[in-house]
């Protein structure tokens, strides 16, 4: 439980970091930071998937019950991957236009490798959380690829 609670206040951060770094006058002054969920509640990891999601939530919810990050409200959408590459590029593709959206948490190593160009040309960070492009290390690479704990 606390890895996820670690997990989950790290992406955060880096969400909180991405949106810093993102060159748009109209997201630093946004009221409100937008997260894109991507999850995986039906398919073989859904046994996984499902408490990751729910936990996800639970804690957005808990940042907007005490104020927000800095008093700037989080909104998000989920999107279910299924774990599918696929479907991770559809909704990245359908949410990455969102107004103030602050990153891109993929959960699935396929995908992670469909977004990793993507990203580049969009400005988004893409985070990984104990997987994905071990290379993504070297940030003069991987510009937008940022690697939390493992990978």
């Amino acid at each position: 439980m606390k890895l996820k609670s670690l997990a989950l206040t790290a992406a955060l951060v880096a969400g909180t970091l991405g949106t810093a770094l993102a060159p748009s006058l109209a997201q630093a002054q946004a009221k409100e930071q937008f997260f894109p969920l991507l999850v995986y509640r039906t398919g073989p990891y859904a046994p996984n998937g499902t408490p990751w999601a729910n936990g996800k939530q639970d804690y957005l919810k808990l940042v907007n019950a005490q104020g927000g990050i800095n008093g700037v409200k989080i909104s998000y959408e989920e999107c279910e991957t299924g774990y599918a590459t696929d479907k991770g590029v559809e909704c990245y593709e359908r949410l990455k236009g969102r107004p103030g959206v602050a990153l891109f948490d993929p959960q699935a190593t396929g995908i992670t490798f469909a977004l990793t160009d993507k990203v580049l040309t969009d400005k988004i960070p893409l985070i990984t959380l104990g997987y994905g492009l071990a290379a993504s290390q070297d940030g003069g690479v991987f510009k937008w690829n940022f690697p939390l704990m493992g990978s």
